[in-house]
């Protein structure tokens, strides 16, 4: 058994099942590591370094066990990997100069803040990237003096529905990418002056008593998505995009020299893309790159936790929610259950 990530640390030897091959070869390549040779024959260490971190971080992949604070992910086998997505966030962050140091006014109403941790999951269920975010503790806010408009459109899955629809009846191509760092785009007003805690356990020793001074909206604050929405609509509209009419969360365009089409629908930094060629979305993909950016290219497979299986030979699309159901299933222990022909008593 071996924990799939290509980002987790090294265990030395892997943690190999026996069997696959003759037992000469088995004793000869596994000893060593994870490995001893006991009567001739490979066994486990039990003490191994590493050997229980990889069998909890199988265990982790399987059930996603996502840490609630930052004490509790210190004890997660896998840490090194929340501690890598702390560093990376926090880098973000500091790229793009969301917060400064001051000394807070006095009676300022200063904002708390914590450590969200989520583990992001293909199709499959398998967990493939381990996301930390910094938010703020927007329940703090006083309405009209630290906020005042909230509102942002996401895409209806009624919409999602049409545009796949669409696509599958034009032959168009379905794409999707992430917006990295989404909120961290937008802005907050000049009237809006907004004081942060530090980040829980990453506060500078040599600070004093300054606290962050936000330049820039941040996961948590009220105003964060209408922040967001209102950058990326003015970003697609100086594109040359027309808002949809019915649903303010997507947008199309028809170039003029092909008259090929491109639809994007937003939910929230997930983008979802039905385009014609894919030139037309390489050259969308440059232009909106200039303004923010851009990850996860690809072909589209995951859309509001609905599976999307594209067959181009039938021309057809699939739409699944096994692993949601699975996820159900397994919460509530239904896993081992046997399953009866005959649930009633035909008696009765």
């Amino acid at each position: 058994m071996a924990s799939t990530r290509p980002s987790d640390p090294a265990i030395p030897h892997g943690i190999a099942v026996p069997g696959s091959f003759t037992k000469e070869d088995e004793v000869n390549n596994l000893i060593g590591g994870a490995w001893m040779s006991k009567d001739g024959m490979p066994a486990l260490v039990e003490d191994c370094k590493g050997l229980e971190w990889a069998f909890l971080a199988d265990t982790t992949d399987a059930e996603v066990l996502e840490p609630c604070t930052l004490s509790e992910a210190k004890h997660h086998p896998d840490w090194a990997l929340w501690e890598q997505a702390i560093e990376e966030e926090l880098a973000s962050l500091k790229a793009a100069g969301t917060w400064c140091m001051e000394e807070p006014p006095p009676g300022v109403n200063v904002i708390g803040s914590k450590w969200v941790f989520k583990a992001k999951k293909d199709a499959s269920g398998w967990v493939v990237r381990y996301k930390a975010r910094l938010v703020a503790q927007g329940f703090s806010h006083i309405d009209g003096i630290d906020y005042d408009d909230t509102f942002m459109p996401v895409t209806k899955l009624v919409s999602m529905c049409v545009i796949l629809a669409i696509a599958n009846r034009l032959d168009m191509k379905l794409e999707q990418f992430d917006v990295k760092v989404a909120y961290l785009n937008g802005e907050l007003d000049d009237g809006e002056v907004l004081y942060m805690c530090h980040p829980p356990g990453y506060k500078p020793s040599n600070v004093g008593t300054c606290i962050l001074h936000l330049k820039k909206v941040l996961y948590g604050l009220k105003q964060a998505g209408h922040r967001w929405y209102q950058i990326l609509t003015h970003i697609l509209l100086d594109l040359g995009f027309t808002q949809c009419s019915v649903d303010q969360a997507v947008f199309h365009k028809s170039d003029p020299c092909s008259s090929e089409q491109i639809v994007v629908a937003v939910y929230v930094n997930d983008c979802t893309v039905a385009v014609d060629s894919m030139a037309l979305v390489n050259t969308f993909r440059t232009d909106l790159g200039k303004h923010i950016e851009l990850m996860d290219l690809s072909q589209l497979h995951w859309m509001l936790g609905l599976e999307v299986k594209c067959d181009c030979e039938a021309g057809s699309i699939h739409l699944s929610q096994c692993t949601y159901l699975d996820s159900i299933i397994w919460h509530f222990s239904f896993d081992e259950l046997k399953p009866l022909s005959t649930p009633f008593d035909t008696q009765v």
